[in-house]
């Protein structure tokens, strides 16, 4: 009789009901006390064959062997109130539920949920709440507790809640694309709530602290011109009698990337005032050797960029590397900061981390698979990425460390990289954060390539403003994008199909057929240097919804697709054989715009 019913239950797992019915009908046959037989029977003729009248019928056959069965009791009352429409009577069967078996997370939570497909998110409430009380790895009951309060207009507890199950909850088999609901009502929970929050006094504030730390007036100034976020001008790299914040205040969510600028200005004060205070500079003797290490391959890869160009590309990739080995082991302590010392901050940091995610993820994969640049930098490119994600996944829950494909020593790097700076964040002192900075640095063998002195030796002749302006990691990527940009900035984000939208399609065929009938107007070299200049930019990542210039086509700007466009023409005449590497997936509008070009210059 129990290897019946044990058949059963293995056929019904299988969605074979039908063979599942007949082993269900022997087994209460042969024992009518049976409850989990009847139980299992009802579920079958509710579910699975439209009969709710008979199923409620054998679910009081089972309750009547077995009035404690939780699992009959769970079946009536939903039953009750989807079918019957009798709340009433449907919650004294949940409140037996709550009598018979108030430990079992996965019951109550779906009693929770019986309620709120019926939008009675106060009645849910109690059932949610002592189900996460159970279980706190239980993302059913995350979602649905965040949920209730977020219908209920409680968005500060919907984001504490969505926060906390991000960090503890598991998958579970029976229902694993729960944590990815989690993440998006986690991500739409704090869009409302920095909706709510007003983040001018929450920066004020901190610029009142700091002012009085160091007696130095701190001026804010909007710059609408301002191709990054925001960034820093520290007074004592600057010979300046004040410091200098300046952000655009067109930008979204730009109020984050203002806090992180409080934060290095209030990290650099610490600094100063302990005399541990560094900056990474470029002198003649580090681009010398860089240009020594990496210029045998830049040659070769780039044979058709003129010397003095190929300098200007040398510089600038300096320039970015040493840009990247500050930036993120700073930044690691300041978001860290942020996170901490300032929890309204949170939801506006989610968005904003959470979107630079997806860039650094996308220019990691691109930088990997076009091979432009030497393989030691995109490495350590690589890795320094994958330790910010780690911070991410520690501070919010959310894992995309496999999204950059790391390789085994690229993780253990990583981890031994992201183990380091922990370790100073148990006991850290002003200044640690350029330790850690020396750490990286020696990490990737790379200490002749950036001169890191302390910050009293900075004068003006060095490159001060690679130190200390904020986020040094290209702050003109935009924050998460509005409404009307998603669908366009997710499809470009997952490298969507080729062709697959015929209107950006068309869009960019346009774009394209511009760029071609302006590079008519050049010579091959000039459309050379142009290729290389918009490969540098990508390596950051393009965003459709950005504006960017680039100096071979001075005074005009570009809309971050029609830039995408140039991007694709360029290395179409000027390196072909490499196009593909590009990843751009283009192809489709290419084809439309040659067929515009040929037919408007009487091609074949």
């Amino acid at each position: 009789m129990a290897n019946k019913l044990q058949q059963a239950l293995d056929l019904c797992n299988k969605n074979e009901f039908d063979k599942a019915l007949p082993l269900l009908e022997e087994t209460i046959k042969e024992n009518p006390q049976n409850s989990e037989a009847w139980r299992v029977l009802a579920q079958v003729h509710w579910y699975h064959q439209g009969q709710p009248d008979k199923a409620y019928d054998e679910l009081i056959e089972a309750l009547r062997c077995e009035p404690k069965n939780i699992w009959a009791l769970v079946l009536m009352g939903n039953l009750l109130t989807k079918e019957k429409n009798d709340v009433e009577h449907a919650k004294q069967y949940y409140d037996k539920v709550l009598e018979y078996h108030p430990d079992n997370a996965i019951a109550l939570n779906n009693i929770g949920a019986t309620y709120m497909e019926r939008q009675d998110f106060e009645g849910a409430l109690p059932f949610m709440e002592k189900a996460m009380s159970i279980d706190e790895t239980y993302a059913n009951s995350y979602y649905g507790l965040g949920l209730c309060y977020y219908k209920l207009g409680r968005t500060e507890e919907a984001f504490e809640t969505c926060h906390k199950g991000a960090l503890k909850s598991s998958d579970r088999p029976e229902n694993p694309a729960v944590r990815e609901e989690l993440v998006k009502l986690y991500v739409t929970v704090a869009k409302d709530y920095i909706d709510k929050t007003n983040y001018i006094n929450v920066w004020k504030g901190i610029k009142d602290e700091l002012e009085s730390v160091d007696h130095v007036d701190i001026r804010i100034v909007e710059d609408k011109n301002l191709n990054v976020h925001a960034k820093l001008e520290y007074a004592p790299l600057h010979a300046a009698k004040e410091h200098v914040i300046r952000y655009n205040p067109e930008k979204d969510f730009v109020e984050h990337l203002f806090i992180h600028e409080m934060m290095h200005l209030k990290m650099g004060q610490q600094a100063t005032k302990t005399n541990r205070a560094k900056a990474i500079v470029s002198s003649e003797s580090t681009r010398a050797t860089f240009k020594k290490r990496y210029l045998s391959f830049m040659q070769k890869k780039h044979s058709h960029i003129p010397p003095q160009e190929l300098d200007k590309v040398m510089d600038g990739l300096a320039d970015g590397l040493g840009l990247q080995l500050m930036n993120c082991p700073l930044d690691l302590f300041v978001e860290h900061k942020i996170f901490t010392d300032y929890p309204v901050a949170r939801p506006i940091q989610l968005l904003s981390l959470f979107h630079m995610e997806q860039d650094n993820i996308n220019a990691v994969k691109q930088a990997a698979s076009n091979g432009f640049f030497p393989k030691e930098i995109v490495y350590a490119n690589k890795v320094m990425n994958i330790v910010t994600s780690m911070h991410f996944k520690d501070m919010y829950g959310i894992n995309l460390i496999g999204q950059y494909l790391p390789t085994k020593q690229e993780l253990e790097h990583a981890k031994d990289l992201y183990e380091e700076f922990k370790a100073y964040m148990d006991s850290y002192k002003a200044g640690d954060e350029y330790e850690m900075l020396e750490y990286f640095v020696q990490s990737f063998n790379m200490e002749n390539l950036v001169e890191i002195i302390d910050e009293r030796q900075v004068t003006a002749g060095m490159k001060a403003d690679l130190s200390m302006k904020g986020d040094l990691k290209d702050l003109s990527e935009d924050a998460l994008p509005k409404d009307e940009a998603d669908a366009a900035n997710a499809q470009f984000a997952k490298n969507h199909q080729d062709g697959a939208d015929p209107a950006e399609t068309m869009m960019m065929s346009m774009y394209m057929l511009g760029a071609m009938e302006y590079f008519d107007t050049l010579e091959p070299q000039d459309v050379h240097r142009i290729a290389i200049e918009i490969a540098m930019v990508g390596v950051t990542g393009i965003n459709p919804k950005k504006e960017y210039t680039i100096k071979s086509i001075p005074d005009k700007v570009f809309g971050g697709y029609q830039l995408l466009a140039y991007y694709y023409v360029s290395w179409a005449r000027a390196i072909p054989e490499k196009l593909e590497h590009l990843g751009l997936p283009f192809s489709k509008a290419y084809e439309s715009a040659m067929k515009m070009y040929n037919e408007k210059h009487d091609r074949q």
